[in-house]
């Protein structure tokens, strides 16, 4: 795979994952708890991707995979239901700003495995994704006035074990091919989601209440998309760039509550989504060459 199409792999993970707050919140109002959502998605998407695996890939499974694949999917159930309690307890944009905390936690853990300090252009759009999520979320409009001590700690562990998923996604079996990559690591993180959340809610009736079309769109836009995605494009770019590409889930939140939700969306928020573009677009830029042709004429000036 090119570098370019990992870049947009990983563009595109993060985009669903974006959408997912939407299919959430609407299904908490129709009041479906946040185990049955979590549990939905990583079931329906486990399922989803080992018929995927089936029909498109041609590497054969083996128990070891199993063993060494354990903490993406410990990773993953985790961040599943964090996220999930976040936004049942919080705003939707709080929510996003607290799991946005993984930019941070993401090139922090890179650094300190490589032992190698952040280049300026990554420090540069950190700094500008911070300020961008700010305004873009707008919590620095509304504050923190009543806010969920447990929908906070929820939100902001769920940006840690994030970031742990995007981590391993590009350590653990990078060479592994994606569609059985997938199916394995959602496939076990709803073993073990379902081992201390029992998904009762399939043989309840619940499914037929209108769980079963909210889960499955919950499980292809939170589960399918993204994990293939950072499967196939994390190995390729690395932990950090992936992070910041990451960031691109909130623009994507904006839009789709103006379009879709009609919520009003003010000037600084759309300041903010301007800000978080182009500090995704700073690691992308070669500096030396956009710089060079103006120190070549100032070369022929003198």
């Amino acid at each position: 795979m090119t570098y370019w199409r990992s870049v947009l792999f990983v563009l595109l993970g993060a985009c669903s994952y974006g959408v997912l707050s939407l299919f959430m919140k609407h299904a908490f109002a129709l009041g479906f708890t946040p185990y049955e959502m979590s549990g939905s998605q990583l079931i329906f998407g486990g399922l989803i991707m080992i018929i995927a695996a089936l029909f498109f890939s041609r590497e054969r499974f083996r128990l070891k995979y199993l063993l060494i694949l354990a903490p993406v999917s410990v990773m993953m159930a985790s961040t599943s239901i964090l996220y999930h309690q976040a936004v049942s307890r919080l705003s939707a944009s709080l929510a996003i700003v607290l799991l946005f905390q993984f930019t941070w936690i993401g090139v922090l853990l890179e650094s300190l495995v490589e032992r190698k300090w952040p280049t300026a252009k990554k420090w540069v759009s950190l700094f500008m994704l911070g300020g961008g999520t700010v305004l873009a979320s707008g919590l620095g409009e509304g504050g923190l006035q009543g806010v969920s001590i447990t929908g906070l700690v929820c939100g902001l562990l769920s940006g840690a074990t994030f970031a742990l998923v995007i981590f391993f996604s590009g350590r653990i079996l990078p060479g592994l091919n994606p569609y059985l990559r997938s199916a394995i690591t959602i496939s076990l993180a709803a073993v073990m989601l379902s081992i201390v959340y029992p998904p009762t809610f399939l043989f309840n009736g619940r499914l037929m209440d209108g769980l079963l079309p909210l889960g499955l769109l919950v499980a292809v836009f939170g589960s399918v998309i993204p994990i293939f995605c950072l499967a196939a494009g994390v190995p390729r770019i690395g932990n950090g760039l992936a992070t910041i590409l990451s960031a691109v889930e909130l623009p994507t939140v904006v839009l789709l509550s103006s379009l879709v939700l009609q919520e009003k969306v003010t000037f600084s928020q759309w300041g903010g989504v301007l800000m978080i573009l182009a500090a995704i677009c700073v690691p992308q830029i070669k500096w030396r060459r956009l710089l060079a042709p103006s120190r070549v004429l100032e070369k022929k000036g003198m």
